[in-house]
């Protein structure tokens, strides 16, 4: 599908004027034939976007008129064009590629024009010698970074599935919003419907829901982790970002297994014209994408190393231990014949998280795609292998616990159009099997006791091995009634984990159409069926819960410490997994508004169905019902519409989990306000100022209520007495974020320098409360203090 943006009706009368302007002054004056070049040429060439994309430019006017003799070819010609000096004059108008042509032009010293919207205007002398018959112009032209609209021409296939993500990011825009840390995906954390990540981690929570019931995929498969553990970056190179999708909740059948909304981030394949690539330098991590053609293919790869670690450490700022992270994306796609593509791709990331006198963490992963589409004018056809690569360690004290697991993903999906216009099929099938192996090694513990060494530990080694396997079937009947569209849609659930099958059905179905020619209705109920696991109590954290902090104790949140080790705390004992329904039903309106804004109101409801897990002889499991409803509100510009873009976003919600005595407290991210603004402009001579201000309630809180003291052996131990979640609650969050970048365009090449500032009045707020190790009082904090990002990109 060939899309072609809005033109800036002002900068294209300009161009029509000016032309009209020349040819009849050019007519009206026209010298005798004999007094023009005997000599007249073809003169053909592109106009081409300066900087590292060089994209071609659609619709661009060039003009060619003749030139003094005192002209200085290759020089850009600063004087004001004269219309009444001009002896003649030939015009042309650039295709979708940004190529022209234009016939019997003299040869000679000649002026060459070009105007286009969204473009500053072009002007330079230039020599056409006519020693071959034809000459090649190829002219660069820089963007108007303040002009109202831009000429974009590009090709995009149709959506994979009739079900579309609620929110669409993309990939390059995303990286230049305030607070962002140029990573697209940390700036679509701060969309409607996301909660408000507690120490800016990578948790990715809808809805009040639990941010581990979050299906995360790359390319169409899924990942263990979006972010590295540091959570300034996402596991995949932003360079290599083509866009990021976000489902809060209801999602396309395509997809299951996840009851708290979907994460879908897709990969850029590479360009087929020259040889283009990035790097980039800051205060976190530098790294690198080169693409090209290969053949009638192309291919894209760049890598990303952290030195963070580094720079904290020479700054003495090291408050959980020295982190470091990579990451690589490479991808080949390549067209076997019309209608037929191939793609294969590698990635990986990985992590380190070191404390001399703590701990020892790292994780890592590698996988390996394999995709091939077929499409025809009636159906298309996707099928997608792939493998991955898991691993994980952590040395704590005399402990060592490691974890490898072999994942294997298979996609299928295949989209029918009937003879009936109004009617097209989908359907397919996605399989996860994952096979993990684990290994926890104690060495021996001695303590002195009256001078002598007494065995406190004894050695031992654990090994244990389990699978577990999600298979999905689904179809989708997209109907198109009108300028309606109806989806009915289901899908067959199969849970396998450790050997204890569990089958669901969840029946889906989504409609949208006009009731105004700028008002669509969005209307959506599905079920969501998800696994339920019983964790492993023999597992460790990087940090205890209460653990110590020097000679206090640290109140950590659990669920902040499953974020650092998420593959590790997973993994079911034998027959400890059942499954049970999520269900999501949400309506809405979207406007499109004068000045290019879209505004989109959605009112939502949550509700987890209860679940009680039978452990064969041991106290039951019960999975509480889990259920939220709220609003959201998003009034949003897009950057091809002019100056300014970004978005201003606001969540009411409720959020509740009942308890086994039939109790409901509040969700862990029961936030009941959530208000971002997030704005960026562009200014004269290549500047970029952009901000990013959120007002979030804050968490609720299990607060330390009394303490209960103890003795063994002589020493005193305190443990804290709790309150239940939700009889106190974090302060309310606020913060404004800052970033200016500043870019110069080159011909072939373009320099960035960017400042991005979060926390900019440097308020400290209160994530994690440090208590006197009685638990007497609390007297400190742990919050993110102001701190900023500093870099440079080079585009070429």
């Amino acid at each position: 599908m060939t899309v072609v943006r809005r033109l800036a009706p002002t900068s294209l009368a300009a161009a029509l004027v000016l032309g009209s302007s020349l040819l009849a002054r050019v007519a009206a004056a026209s010298p005798p034939e004999h007094e023009r070049s005997a000599v007249e040429l073809r003169v053909s060439g592109r106009v081409i976007e300066a900087g590292g994309e060089r994209r071609g430019v659609a619709g661009a006017v060039v003009l060619i008129v003749d030139a003094p003799a005192s002209a200085r070819p290759g020089k850009r010609a600063h004087e004001p064009l004269d219309p009444d000096a001009i002896a003649w004059m030939r015009r042309a108008e650039t295709d979708t590629e940004g190529h022209f042509v234009i016939d019997e032009v003299p040869a000679g010293k000649v002026r060459v024009v070009v105007v286009a919207p969204g473009y500053t205007r072009f002007e330079q002398w230039a020599a056409l010698d006519g020693a071959s018959g034809t000459d090649e112009l190829d002219l660069y032209i820089r963007p108007d970074l303040r002009s109202d609209y831009r000429t974009v021409v590009e090709s995009e296939p149709e959506p994979d599935y009739a079900v579309e993500p609620e929110h669409v990011l993309d990939g390059q825009q995303g990286r230049g919003y305030a607070g962002s840390g140029d990573d697209p995906l940390l700036a679509a954390q701060n969309l409607p419907g996301v909660a408000r990540s507690p120490l800016g981690l990578g948790l990715i929570g809808f809805r009040g829901g639990d941010p581990r019931e979050a299906g995360l995929y790359v390319d169409g498969h899924p990942v263990p982790r979006a972010f590295h553990v540091l959570p300034i970056a996402s596991v995949l190179s932003p360079p290599m970002v083509a866009q990021v999708q976000l489902s809060p909740g209801n999602y396309s059948a395509a997809y299951g297994s996840f009851g708290g909304g979907l994460v879908e981030i897709e990969s850029r394949p590479g360009g087929r014209e020259g040889i283009h690539g990035q790097a980039h330098l800051d205060l976190f991590d530098f790294g690198t994408t080169v693409s090209g053609a290969v053949g009638k293919g192309s291919v894209h790869v760049g890598v990303r190393r952290s030195h963070v670690g580094d720079v904290l450490r020479a700054i003495d700022a090291l408050p959980v231990g020295s982190p470091h992270f990579w990451d690589y994306l490479a991808r080949f796609d390549y067209p076997l014949r019309p209608g037929h593509e191939l793609t294969v791709r590698a990635l990986g990331a990985g992590d380190r998280l070191t404390d001399d006198e703590l701990f020892d963490f790292g994780a890592s992963f590698h996988r390996f795609d394999l995709e091939y589409r077929r499409s025809s004018e009636d159906w298309t056809m996707l099928v997608s292998p792939s493998l991955r690569l898991d691993g994980s360690r952590l040395i704590r004290g005399n402990s060592e616990l490691r974890r490898v697991a072999e994942v294997y993903s298979l996609r299928a999906a295949f989209t029918r159009r009937t003879q009936l216009p109004w009617l097209k099929l989908e359907f397919g099938s996605d399989l996860v099997v994952e096979r993990w192996r684990r290994q926890q090694r104690v060495e021996q513990v001695f303590y002195t006791f009256d001078g002598e060494q007494v065995p406190y530990a004894e050695p031992r080694v654990d090994n244990s091995r389990g699978d577990q396997m999600r298979l999905g079937m689904w179809f989708g009947v997209p109907l198109e009634l009108g300028a309606w569209r109806l989806v009915p849609a289901a899908r067959a659930n199969l849970f396998a984990y450790s050997g204890y099958p569990q089958l669901r059905l969840d029946p889906r179905v989504d409609l949208r159409g006009p009731v105004h020619p700028r008002v669509e209705l969005l209307a959506a109920l599905g079920m969501y069926s998800t696994p339920v696991v019983l964790v492993r109590t023999a597992d460790s954290d990087l940090i205890d819960e209460d653990g110590e902090i020097g000679d206090g104790r640290a109140d950590v949140p659990q669920y902040l410490l499953t974020y650092f080790e998420p593959g590790i705390q997973t993994d079911a004992e034998d027959r400890s997994s059942s499954a049970t329904y999520v269900i999501h039903a949400s309506t809405g309106v979207r406007v499109d508004l004068p000045w290019d804004l879209e505004a989109r109101a959605t009112g939502f409801w949550r509700e987890g169905l209860p679940k009680t897990l039978d452990r064969t002889g041991r106290d039951p499991y019960y999975y509480g019902r889990r259920r939220s409803m709220g609003l959201e509100l998003l009034l949003r510009r897009s950057l091809v519409s002019g100056v300014v873009d970004g978005w201003v976003g606001y969540t009411l919600m409720w959020a509740r989990v009942d308890t086994e005595d039939g109790s409901w407290l509040p969700a862990v991210f029961d936030q009941r306000h959530n208000f971002v603004a997030l704005l960026s402009a562009n200014l004269p001579r290549g500047f970029r100022l952009g901000l990013r201000f959120r007002l979030v309630s804050g968490n609720p809180e299990t607060p330390v209520v009394g303490r209960q003291i103890g003795s063994n052996n002589g020493r005193w131990s305190y443990r804290p007495i709790r309150a239940p979640r939700g009889t106190t609650y974090q302060p309310l969050f606020h913060q404004l974020d800052l970033r200016l970048d500043k870019q110069w365009v080159l011909d072939r090449t373009s320099v960035t320098a960017y400042l991005d500032v979060q926390n900019v009045y440097n308020r400290l707020y209160p994530e994690v409360w440090i208590y006197t190790s009685d638990w007497a009082e609390r007297r400190s904090l742990i919050g993110l203090p102001i701190y900023p990002s500093l870099g440079v990109q080079v585009d070429f």
